[in-house]
């Protein structure tokens, strides 16, 4: 398997390249020459067998020891686990670590990124969920420096960073949004050599978020629809090339806040920029998704979307809560909610991005009770925290990294 850039004719590179490389040489994305096709058996896959299974058709060899030691560190048996919640279903990705669905592809990257550059320092930029990922997954492994969007993450994914007490993680709070924390990562990555990214602009985290779609694929048994609350779109990218691997996914439904400027395009051909809002599901606050660069394709053809404000959001929590006695957090509500103007006559796939134990201001709010807390959280709020601010210029980032 060959990569090559999104932007240019550049030289294809093999996957280790793409892997430690992060961004290409002419600041676009790696994507694959070819997309593999799903072989004989993959319906019987298990979780770390998908996982292994989807990393090594992109490339990556036999990884299926260092991707079973990674969904060890989850705390449920099945990983990503399935339930019903009334006429849907509902993919849980939140068992991991630190409670979030970035932790299934970041202990997996942290662990190939070690094995092939152990000495090199990793560069990230979050909008809530991936910073708190990337530090737990990269701290015994490798030297981390962390920006995220200073005061528009909640206080715990803030504190799920800062209280991490270990000299090679670095967290860095940018005086700007979080598609400035994006700009300065590509920037810094087009001029300085040797650092390694675990933002979904590294292709071996789409690889392996592919796989737990497949590995749902294989226990539905049956053509589904699934509805992503995204972003930056790397999870929603992940699931629909999970579809062209030919896993059964019929429709893919994109759910997006108040920063809607991909259910737009998706819906009227055309977006226009905006400032991003700060929101009720921080993850989300982001106008320019970097991994549509990706698609290649015109996206009203291969997606449905819907959006929905921060009252919907609170409303779709406390109804769910009421009718059902599920918890959902405010990312997972704006699936749940879109996903329902979308229904088909198919079985509906609503993916989890988080626990809602990481959101009990907005789910207190919401039920007027605060979600079963967890234990992984426990002390967080009383931890001393450790960072650093810098403006959102390139040159503050670069000479933190000197």
């Amino acid at each position: 398997m060959r990569y090559v850039s999104t932007r240019a004719d550049t030289p294809s590179v093999a996957f280790a390249a793409a892997l430690t490389g992060g961004l290409a040489p002419d600041g676009g994305l790696y994507v694959p020459e070819e997309v593999p096709t799903l072989p004989s058996g993959w319906e019987s896959w298990s979780y770390t067998e998908a996982v292994a299974g989807s990393l090594r058709l992109f490339g990556a060899g036999d990884v299926t020891d260092l991707v079973a030691a990674a969904a060890a560190r989850f705390d449920h048996p099945d990983v990503a686990p399935i339930v019903e919640v009334a006429d849907r279903l509902v993919l849980e990705l939140f068992w991991g670590p630190t409670l979030s669905f970035k932790d299934h592809a970041l202990q997996v990257l942290a662990r190939l990124l070690a094995k092939e550059a152990p000495e090199a320092t990793v560069l990230g930029a979050t909008s809530g969920d991936t910073g708190a990922a990337a530090v737990e997954a990269c701290r015994a492994l490798l030297e981390i420096v962390v920006l995220y969007p200073d005061s528009r993450v909640s206080e715990l994914q803030r504190r799920q960073m800062t209280t991490i007490d270990d000299p090679g993680v670095t967290v860095v709070a940018v005086a700007g949004t979080f598609d400035d924390c994006q700009r300065l990562v590509k920037e810094v990555f087009a001029t300085r050599p040797g650092l390694l990214a675990v933002n979904s602009i590294n292709w071996a985290r789409i690889a392996a978020q592919i796989g737990y779609y497949i590995h749902a694929a294989s226990r539905i048994g049956e053509p589904f629809d699934v509805v992503v609350p995204t972003g930056n779109f790397g999870n929603a990218y992940s699931c629909w090339m999970a579809r062209r691997m030919g896993a059964p996914i019929a429709t893919i439904v994109l759910a997006n806040n108040a920063n809607h400027g991909l259910a737009d395009l998706v819906t009227a051909g055309r977006s226009t920029p905006s400032p991003v809002t700060p929101t009720l599901a921080p993850a989300m606050d982001i106008q320019a998704p970097s991994n549509l660069e990706r698609l290649g394709v015109d996206p009203t053809a291969e997606f449905e979307a819907g959006w929905v404000d921060d009252p919907t959001i609170l409303e779709t929590i406390a109804q769910v809560d009421t009718d059902h006695g599920y918890t959902l957090d405010p990312h997972t509500a704006t699936a749940w909610h879109v996903g329902r103007d979308h229904r088909g006559h198919l079985p509906q796939l609503v993916v989890a991005t988080a626990h809602p134990a990481k959101f009990p201001s907005v789910v207190q709010s919401a039920t007027g009770k605060p979600p079963p807390s967890h234990p992984r959280l426990a002390g967080l709020m009383d931890a001393p925290e450790r960072q650093v601010v810098i403006d959102a210029e390139v040159s503050a980032l670069l000479e933190l990294l000197s």
